[in-house]
């Protein structure tokens, strides 16, 4: 049984449609869409343009053939207006109907396998065509030819990014000799070498990395993304004296060879280049951090625990700027992490971290992969390294002191909790054998008893009987749910996962086939043929990722020839929709390290389940209405004179009428409010009818809980009190005002959760001109808002103040609302400075996955 620890606290849930907002698509997408012939039937039909997202992703039109006939997918975007509808053309012709809405899939029965198609977004009428015609996989799969440097080398692990800028994703292929070895084990081997390649084959660039950068699964592991914003994906990878770029130009001494008579590489300088995408031309050169130093400082003096290498890509300033990468030695004993900015030309070094610096808490709790996610939801990413974790600054950020294991899961899997969870497994027979820990705060969930080298585990949602994510392992018997406990036997594999078939459950990946769970055994729904999978037992694939189509996820297999990649896209239909996983900004940096030494699949930000599915399906077709229910009052009162409340006060829900001695509800300074809350009083279950006067007054420290402003007033509520002073408001809801809804003016923290607001300007000001100044923060969890709007939030950046925004829902917004306004304040009595907007992860803190639209 597992072994219980501290209750978590409760997290609110990170919805699917704010998670899929996040709109990072550093790499582009495949635009794969076809322009309709001279003959379509468009009619109206705009001139043909690019239909992408923000960050440059298409459609990715793909047709995979099947025995019913053709399964056409596309991609549904963040930035799709609720109300995008499609037509689909073969061949020239259109074969919808009606638009179709509410699908990203279409079964063409009966098409012939090499039928072409194109499709067009219709809005108000009017069809845009995009550019490219569909990919097809007549056989639910398609052959990329290779140019296979030598008989010696096969295919193992790719990345995919837009390397070229034309919107389309194209591949990163290493290539492994075949004589590779693990660290423990001596050798010369043969040159690694990388390719640029696009889905139709051509070979951009070959990277040679020279004799002096050692083969095996830990040595090179190599990022493609967009690292400097300009469209097109870079590539960042370890390098040294004879790398060879794809320009043929020599990185160091072209003579040079470092190679021991074991083939270990202990001497010689060690750098990170940053190579052009579109070219393979190395562009900026650095010194690798750390250096090697004393071999013997890392675990071993004979060279495996010295380069034992990790490396991913984090957005370690938020949303706001260019992603970093992170490259990593060490985790055995020492264990050390770069993170670099790249700005087109150069390399810049942003924070080094070092587990000796750190503290020895931090020594040997390294695994041999790492996950980049959001963990403390303050908008930018941290690195959890095994048993540890990075904050986003470097500073180290917790321990469990369960050392190293081969496998962890980052991701949302308990849909009940707003934020992530982690799972991972140990290594050594002393430590727990897996752990379900929360990465905010490093805080073990459950356990299962030690006593063996649990070598392989997994996390994911693939049984649809129970709520939120299963996880298994290799010595640990059983399936278990998010409390620790045995539901049901364990799958056939522990491995990878996919999502393949029309449910929102994932599917098991393992060696070069597909089974969906059952605890009467697993079902195959897809064997492999003429394929290999890579990395000896590990039975990984070369790639599996949303790379194509809808939200279900490719694999790519290299052929058994080695002269192949098999590249496989589903042929089963869903009634499902969710926006392409490559817009998760989570998931999308989980592509970019799944190469990293024992590769992992990728987890988005959010739970994608079958209710949210449901539930953003039926926000599309919603009119853009709140769901808000407001109570029905149980009396009505009359205030002509303020009510001061001292203690806790119960309404009862009765509707309380501010009369014509406390105001008429507009902007005038004067107005009196209709509750006075004293130092540590609460409102309970009150509603404040209209005209709102100066609604609620909180003298210092106070709650506020359901209650429903049906007029705003002058402000809904006004907060005073010093430093220190905490304000909560929980449940109900306010609307119709012309300026704020909550007023800030003394000092302290307010938190609003579960609240709902409609037609008013800002939601929540801190005083940008009161005689008084203090630093004050706002915290917004789980809001509701309803244009007209124009802010959430204003804050005085000058003053410190901070504004945390979670699990947002802006409904019927055309674009004008700003989530975060900074200003510089002042006390003189002056209309304070705007300063800027969104997310800065100092002031304004929130990732644009915290915000839905609908």
């Amino acid at each position: 049984m597992p072994s219980p620890h501290r209750a978590r606290s409760t997290r609110r849930r990170r919805t699917l449609l704010a998670a899929a907002l996040t709109g990072v698509l550093a790499a582009g997408g495949v635009t794969a869409l076809a322009q309709a012939s001279d003959e379509t039937e468009a009619g109206g039909a705009a001139e043909a343009a690019a239909d992408r997202s923000p960050g440059g992703l298409g459609r990715g039109l793909v047709s995979v053939g099947g025995d019913q006939g053709n399964l056409v997918s596309w991609r549904s975007l963040a930035a799709d207006p609720e109300d995008v509808a499609f037509h689909l053309y073969r061949d020239g012709t259109r074969i919808t109907e009606e638009p179709l809405t509410g699908v990203t899939n279409y079964l063409d029965e009966g098409a012939p396998s090499d039928a072409s198609y194109s499709l067009a977004t219709v809005a108000d009428g009017v069809e845009t065509m995009a550019a490219d015609e569909a990919l097809a996989m007549p056989r639910a799969q398609t052959d990329i030819p290779l140019d296979r440097p030598s008989d010696g080398h096969h295919p193992n692990d790719a990345s995919v990014g837009d390397l070229n800028g034309d919107g389309e994703l194209d591949l990163v292929l290493k290539w492994e000799p075949d004589n590779a070895k693990d660290n423990s084990q001596s050798g010369v081997t043969d040159n690694v070498y990388l390719d640029g390649i696009t889905l139709d084959g051509e070979r951009l660039w070959r990277i040679d990395l020279g004799p002096n950068i050692r083969a095996g699964a830990h040595y090179t592991q190599f990022q493609v993304y967009d690292y400097d914003g300009d469209g097109a994906a870079e590539v960042a990878v370890k390098t040294a004296d004879g790398t060879v770029d794809g320009e043929g130009t020599v990185i160091g001494d072209a003579g040079a060879d470092h190679r021991n008579s074991g083939g270990y590489i202990l001497a010689g300088p060690e750098f990170l280049t940053m190579f052009n995408g579109a070219t393979g031309a190395a562009v900026d050169t650095v010194d690798y951090a750390p250096p090697r130093g004393n071999v013997a400082d890392w675990g071993d003096d004979y060279g495996n625990r010295v380069d034992r290498f990790l490396a991913g890509t984090a957005h370690l300033g938020g949303d706001g700027e260019n992603p970093s990468v992170v490259m990593a030695r060490g985790y055995y004993t020492r264990s050390t992490l770069a993170a670099w900015d790249f700005d087109g030309q150069s390399l810049t070094q942003r924070w080094y971290f070092d587990s000796d610096e750190a503290g020895n808490q931090y020594a040997g709790q390294g695994s041999h992969s790492l996950s980049v996610g959001d963990v403390d939801l303050d908008g930018n990413d941290e690195i959890v390294y095994g048993a540890m974790a990075v904050d986003d600054d470097g500073s180290p950020m917790w321990s469990t002191g369960t050392g190293h294991g081969d496998a962890q899961h980052l991701g949302d899997f308990d849909p009940t909790n707003e934020g992530l969870e982690y799972f991972k497994v140990s290594e050594s027979s002393s430590q727990p054998s897996s752990l379900l820990i929360d990465p905010a705060n490093g805080e073990v969930q459950w356990e299962t008893e030690a006593g063996a080298d649990n070598g392989r585990g997994v996390a994911g949602d693939i049984w649809a009987d129970n709520p939120g994510a299963e996880f298994w392992s290799s010595s640990v018997g059983g399936l278990r749910n998010l409390a620790g406990d045995e539901i049901g036997p364990k799958p056939s594999s522990t491995n990878f996962l996919v999502w393949w078939d029309g449910d929102a459950t994932r599917e098991l990946l393992d060696g070069t086939h597909i089974d969906k769970y059952s605890p009467e055994g697993d079902e195959r729904l897809l064997t492999a043929e003429g394929v290999s999978s890579n990395n000896g037992t590990k039975a990984t694939p070369v790639l599996s990722a949303d790379i194509l189509g809808d939200w279900r996820e490719e694999v790519i297999w290299r052929t058994s020839d080695n002269n192949a990649l098999r590249i496989y896209s589903t042929d089963i239909p869903t009634d499902l929709t969710f926006p392409s996983l490559m817009e998760d900004r989570q998931y999308r940096t989980g592509v970019a390290w799944q190469n990293t030494a024992y590769n992992q699949p990728p987890h988005p930000s959010f739970a994608l389940d079958a209710a949210a599915a449901d539930a953003r399906t039926q926000a599309s077709t919603e009119t853009g209405a709140s769901a808000v229910d407001w109570p029905e009052a149980t009396e009505e009162i009359e205030v002509n004179e303020t009510i001061e409340v001292d203690g806790d006060f119960d309404g009862g829900n009765a509707r309380y009428v501010p009369g014509p001695g406390l105001g008429d509800g507009g902007q005038g300074e004067d107005q009196l409010p209709v509750f006075e809350v004293a130092e540590g009083g609460s409102l309970n279950d009150v509603i404040i009818g209209s005209p709102g006067a100066d609604g609620v007054h909180c003298a210092g420290s106070c709650a506020l809980n359901r209650v429903w402003w049906e007029d705003i007033g002058e402000d809904a509520a006004t907060f005073r009190g010093g430093e220190g002073s905490t304000f909560t408001v929980s449940g109900g809801a306010a609307r119709g005002g012309d300026d704020k809804v909550f007023q800030h003016n003394g000092g302290g923290e307010l938190t609003v959760t579960d609240f709902a607001a409609e037609d008013f300007t800002t939601l929540y000001r801190s005083c940008g001109n009161c005689s008084s100044q203090y630093q004050r923060s706002v915290v917004l969890d789980g809001v509701e808002v309803t244009a007209p709007a124009s802010r959430l939030v204003g804050i005085n950046e000058n003053y410190g103040d901070t504004a945390t925004l979670r699990a947002i829902t802006v409904i019927g917004d055309d674009g004008d609302l700003v989530p975060c306004q900074r200003y510089i304040g002042n006390d003189s009595g002056d209309e304070p400075e705007e300063s800027g907007d969104g997310p800065d992860g100092t002031y304004c803190r929130y990732s644009e996955s915290d915000i839905s639209y609908q």
